[in-house]
């Protein structure tokens, strides 16, 4: 039993052995995304529905931090992402487009696709067949975006772009539209349907955590056919200094007026009424003491002084 066999369920190993490249040839996969079969949209529906999916868990992927200490390179990668969330998946839920945006950041850290955000979603597109996600060489950036659905994308992005992940599709590096049944679907482990995508994950060790190591390199590749769509770096200046006045400003002062004077009638002082003062009392009598003859003098009082105690 081959190694791909033994981390599949029964029946998906049976497919899996029977239809998965040996490792060195899976990077042809990445460069044939318009290998769809000769089918209509109902027909590949059917198809799509006859191959089940895949039974064993979705790992989740780590969080993407792109850095932020290059402004430049980071509005590049979030123009990229913006554009393949907004041109592949515009219609989806915000759930499908956060999956869209997830397949992206893991194909950056994939030995089979290019390092940065910008080289995975225009990888190929300077053929008119052969680009990764159809939109970039397919004549779709003529349309104007909707300014509404447009920053929608964009917000997904910036998410993205800071640490959110899509835990619903886990390692996936492929999906396609319900509408359409490409050859290399089989060969693949089909993980989820989000909206009308199907994400699929690279099969075996390629399609495991551990093989998602690589680096971003921090500078992101200028795509030119972006372009009309980038919206500019703003840089944060200082506030430009302000410049004193030094030439003396002349100030006219209105000469005083002079204010009539108003003649003030005080009224005559009243005349002081005489100050009334009361008569003295006349001092009462002195009562002789009842004790003493009318012949004996009187006796003179002594002053009631408390001395202080010798004790």
């Amino acid at each position: 039993m081959s190694g791909l066999a033994l981390l599949a369920a029964p029946a998906e190993a049976r497919l899996i052995a029977q239809v998965a490249p040996p490792p060195q040839a899976m990077t042809e996969l990445t460069l044939s995304p318009d290998a769809l079969r000769d089918l209509d949209a109902d027909e590949a529906r059917a198809a799509n529905a006859a191959l089940p999916f895949s039974t064993l868990p979705i790992l989740s992927a780590r969080p993407f931090v792109m850095p932020v200490d290059r402004p430049e390179d980071y509005a590049r990668a979030l123009d990229c992402l913006t554009a393949a969330i907004y041109y592949e998946a515009a219609s989806e839920t915000t759930e499908g487009q956060a999956a869209v945006a997830q397949v992206v950041l893991n194909r950056s850290r994939h030995p089979a696709y290019p390092r940065t955000v910008c080289g995975v979603v225009f990888q190929g597109s300077e053929r008119t067949t052969g680009c990764q996600f159809t939109f970039s060489c397919d004549g779709a950036m003529a349309r104007t975006p909707n300014a509404a659905g447009w920053a929608r994308a964009r917000a997904v992005a910036s998410a993205a772009l800071n640490g959110a992940v899509a835990p619903g599709v886990g390692m996936a590096t492929h999906y396609h539209t319900d509408w359409v049944a490409p050859y290399w679907a089989p060969r693949l482990v089909k993980m989820k349907q989000i909206g009308t995508h199907i994400f699929y994950r690279w099969p075996g060790a390629w399609g495991l955590p551990s093989a998602f190591t690589g680096a971003h390199p921090g500078a992101e590749p200028v795509v030119a056919a972006l372009s009309p769509l980038a919206e500019p770096v703003v840089e944060i200046l200082p506030p430009a200094p302000i410049e004193m006045a030094t030439t003396p400003v002349e100030i006219e002062v209105a000469a005083p007026r002079l204010i009539e004077a108003v003649a003030v009638v005080e009224p005559a002082p009243a005349e002081e009424a005489a100050p009334v003062v009361a008569a003295r009392p006349a001092s009462p009598p002195v009562m002789a003491s009842p004790m003493a003859s009318p012949e004996a003098p009187a006796r003179a009082r002594r002053a009631r002084i408390a001395a202080p105690s010798s004790w």
